[in-house]
């Protein structure tokens, strides 16, 4: 700690120095201060992501909020002052509405074109998202926006300059003024409306989809969701998922909610039956994922998957597939999303009934749980005993 300042005049020339020979710290800044090109395809998929991942607080808190007040209406028969325009229920079902059906798209085409072009395309993005509502295209068109948005603004950023005088004025006018009108225009008037036409052909397809179709779809929604706890195969099914729910199809999101459980059952469900073939922080992790299980989150089974992920990660997907594919032929829907277990009261029953619904759903994630947990048992004791995995 003393030798800077014992000799701090020598060792600021010798920096000096080192700045006019190009040298030093000067050359790291020159070779760092260009980012790094991301291919396509990794840029998109970051893009994407950041998306997901800034409208996911929303999607809860809106679904929550929205659960909440279809709850209290049933609990204690308020369904006419639901109903009634001004009451204070009623504030409250279009508060958690709104965050889902105003607000989520616009923040997901922001925050899909920030990935891209930092706070200049916020504006845009959010211009884009707002004409993705105006012209039907949902959550498709949120993020087709937000692409379009961003790519824009960065293009606007790297040809369009001024001297330094005018930076404030290019930051905070110029920029989100040309990135909106152009990428309003563009979704309003050209690329919005093919988006459009075909978020209104999926949400044709899935309506239609039945029978072995119908349970194909789960299964394959199932395999998602649990192929990596989270990450960006379980977001692509999220976003398909939310995407569905918002052009009105609500089977995808009851798979979808039934299938998060699985991993995090499985993981409790495992630990407790066989302890001795598990480790210390497995044991301890599974005491508490169930009930991140019932908040519907995934994420709590990442450490046991990070230590063991085929055995791990194969005996999820076994269980979830069959969830899927148990709610996908049942026809269960959920039009609520991020409510976790809360939305056993909130399904659409298909006809069958709100208790066999419910017993449906719930069931088939006991079901799958199951499944996993015996195939995850027996391949763990299998190589425990074939030393294959060391468990101390």
């Amino acid at each position: 700690m003393a030798e800077p300042i014992k000799h701090s005049e020598r060792i600021l020339n010798d920096a000096i120095e080192a700045g006019k020979n190009g040298t030093g710290a000067e050359r790291t800044i020159a070779t760092d201060d260009k980012p790094k090109k991301l291919p396509l395809k990794t840029e998109l998929k970051q893009a994407l992501l950041s998306g997901i991942s800034y409208a996911v607080p929303l999607i809860v808190a809106g679904g929550t909020v929205l659960a909440v007040a279809v709850l209290i209406a049933q609990i204690f028969d308020l369904q006419e002052l639901y109903a009634t325009d001004g009451s204070w229920l009623w504030m409250y079902r279009k508060l958690g509405g709104g965050l889902l059906g105003t607000l989520m798209v616009p923040v997901l085409a922001a925050y899909t074109a920030y990935s891209l072009a930092d706070k200049p395309a916020l504006g845009p993005g959010f211009a884009a998202g707002i004409a993705a509502n105006l012209i039907g295209s949902g959550f498709l068109g949120g993020v087709v926006g937000g692409l379009i948005a961003g790519y824009v603004m960065r293009w606007v950023k790297e040809n369009v300059r001024l001297s330094p005088a005018f930076n404030g004025f290019l930051t905070f006018y110029l920029y989100p003024v040309i990135g909106t009108l152009v990428a309003g225009s563009l979704m309003l008037f050209v690329i919005g409306k093919p988006v459009a036409w075909l978020n209104q052909g999926l949400t044709d397809w899935l309506n239609g989809m039945s029978g072995t179709n119908a349970l194909l779809l789960g299964a394959v929604i199932g395999c998602f969701v649990s192929f990596d706890l989270g990450g960006p195969v379980n977001k692509a099914a999220y976003a398909f998922c939310l995407g569905a729910m918002a052009n009105g199809v609500y089977g995808p999101y009851a798979i979808f909610g039934s299938v998060k459980m699985v991993s995090a059952f499985t993981v409790t469900a495992s630990t407790m039956l066989a302890p001795r073939l598990f480790k210390d922080f497995e044991i301890e992790t599974g005491k508490s994922t169930w009930l991140l299980g019932l908040a519907g989150i995934t994420e709590g089974a990442i450490p046991m998957a990070i230590e063991d992920p085929i055995r791990v990660i194969g005996s999820f997907l076994l269980g979830s597939i069959v969830t899927g594919a148990m709610i996908g032929a049942a026809g269960i829907g959920l039009s609520t999303p991020g409510a976790g277990i809360f939305s056993i009261f909130l399904l659409h029953d298909a006809g069958i009934g709100s208790f066999m619904a419910a017993a449906i759903w719930f069931g088939a994630a006991l079901i799958g749980t199951a499944i996993s947990t015996v195939t995850l048992l027996a391949w763990r004791a299998h190589a425990v005993k074939k030393a294959n995995l060391k468990l101390r």
